[in-house]
């Protein structure tokens, strides 16, 4: 019927049956014009393909990194430590690409990203492989900061956790995709005489593109994805609460993402095919969880969600330090991947009190705080496990960051206020 509203199932946005479109109305999140809409199926798609794509070469990386490369704990620390430092650059960088629009920088990111994990697998030896992986981490953070700012302009200022965590989902069923094919993959190719060494450059090759692809539609994005204009890097007190806890995110997220997974691959021997079945495990969990811890902190707010957060985080600090069984640990290494979707709470935050024109600016600031963790931790954590040759020891630091964090999330206001400043919008 002529005038008759539909919702959309996935955007929870409200579009007109036939000529036009319903007026926004108080229950309502927004109405989509058609460029609006392009833009949310291409930003999908392109969150899909990034997902897919860095799943492949992220599930086999490590692998990697022990059997061809025979790399120590200390090689791998040092090599995150070395590969983060793009990141702690990421207010600057982008800060020198103010004058372009977020999807302009975002699209450039995913080129440089998608080129050097394609050309990964030709690095076989230690040095080379440092040069590649810190060439594709500057496009990989560019991108970073760029694209929750991306999420929350196209969303017009309206249930914000809603829509960062349903692109939480999609690029959480991308991941599930690329590490099915990447098990199926380990499981066929052998079969056929294919080596473990070309198993990995395909891998690294095949997610190079998809990440190619993805810069592709990102560079189609329409003026709905520019946000407005931008200074180039902000440090107000105000957000000082926000950088806080973005810099602890950081130090425990590079704590258990490097060292958790290597403890499985390097201390208990879990084969490639088990570490993919155990990240698949991972992201069916947080497809189904991360859109509904978006509701939660637009219906709740932030502090309640994130002290729950950094109470699991002590919970699972505390297992990997003291546990000995792999069972226990895997479980746990599940635990911490669901409990990651609660940090779409830091996000939200900053929505809430960020001030016109700087949302962009400030998430480039919080993934530059983020990395000052991300240089440091790995390296420092490396060096304490091989010196006294104990891997407990950087889960140890994992669980004072967490009791710092409780601490400071409890600094959060109760309650929610949704940011609606933006939600007044001019639609074609």
């Amino acid at each position: 019927m002529k005038g008759e509203v539909q919702t959309s199932p996935f955007f929870g946005l409200s579009l007109r049956k036939g000529n036009g479109m319903a007026p926004p109305s108080a229950s309502q999140s927004t109405t989509l014009d058609p460029t609006l809409r392009r833009d949310w199926v291409r930003f999908i798609l392109l969150n899909f393909l990034f997902g897919f794509g860095f799943a492949i070469y992220s599930s086999v990386f490590q692998n990697y990194l022990n059997d061809v490369v025979h790399a120590t704990p200390w090689d791998l620390g040092r090599l995150e430590s070395i590969r983060e430092i793009p990141g702690l650059l990421t207010a600057l960088t982008a800060g020198t690409l103010v004058a372009l629009a977020e999807a302009r920088v975002a699209a450039l990111g995913l080129l440089i990203a998608g080129v050097g994990i394609g050309l990964t697998g030709a690095t076989t030896t230690y040095t080379p492989l440092i040069m590649m992986t810190v060439f594709w981490s500057i496009g990989f953070h560019l991108w970073a900061g760029m694209s929750s700012a991306i999420t929350l302009t196209l969303a017009k200022g309206r249930e914000s956790g809603k829509h960062l965590g349903r692109i939480s989902s999609i690029s959480a069923i991308a991941t599930m995709a690329g590490l099915g094919l990447t098990l199926l993959l380990s499981h066929l190719l052998p079969k056929i005489g294919v080596s473990p060494l070309h198993l990995y450059q395909g891998s690294f090759a095949l997610g190079g593109f998809c990440i190619l692809m993805a810069a592709l539609l990102c560079s189609k994005l329409s003026h709905h994805a520019r946000g407005a204009t931008r200074a180039s890097i902000i440090f107000r007190k105000e957000y000082g609460l926000f950088y806080f806890l973005t810099f602890l995110e950081g130090v425990r997220r590079q704590i258990f993402s490097i060292f958790a997974s290597y403890v499985l691959i390097k201390v208990y021997k879990i084969p490639l095919d088990k570490m993919l079945i155990l990240q698949f495990l991972n992201y069916i969990l947080i497809s189904l969880s991360a859109p509904t811890m978006g509701r939660i902190v637009d219906r709740k707010g932030e502090r309640g969600p994130l002290t729950i957060y950094a109470v699991g985080l002590i919970v699972v600090f505390v297992g990997y330090a003291v546990s000995h069984s792999v069972a226990i640990l895997c479980l746990l290494f599940i635990l911490d991947n669901v409990l990651f979707t609660f940090g779409v709470g830091f996000t939200t935050y900053l929505h809430r009190i960020v001030r016109p024109n700087e949302l962009t600016p400030c998430l480039n600031m919080g993934v530059t705080m983020n990395h000052i963790a991300a240089v440091t931790v790995p390296v420092g954590g490396a060096w304490l496990w091989q010196h006294y040759d104990n891997y407990h020891i950087p889960f140890w630091i994992g669980v004072g960051v967490a009791c710092i964090s409780l601490c400071a999330t409890r600094l959060l206001p109760v309650g929610a206020k949704e940011k609606i400043a933006e939600a007044s919008v001019s639609l074609s």
